[in-house]
């Protein structure tokens, strides 16, 4: 994940006015210290080695779910 940027700044706030929708929700989402905690542990349970592509398929879904990300056209 990115390090997060001072919003404040004029550099931030011309990026910002670029933004759609999803780019926005993600910029507030990414800034949740919860999520970033959920997020941190989802990539040390992928850093782990587990065969089992189903294990994996529904960890990824777990954290989609808690978070209400959707990714449309794409398959988890």
């Amino acid at each position: 994940m990115e390090p997060l940027q001072d919003w404040r700044s004029p550099y931030f706030e011309d990026e910002l006015n670029r933004l759609d929708r999803g780019d926005v929700a993600f910029e507030f989402l990414r800034r949740n210290n919860s999520y970033r905690t959920d997020y941190a542990s989802y990539i040390k349970e992928q850093s782990e080695i587990v065969p089992d592509k189903a294990k994996k398929a529904e960890r990824i879904a777990r954290l989609l779910r808690r978070w209400g990300v959707t990714f449309p056209c794409r398959s988890v």
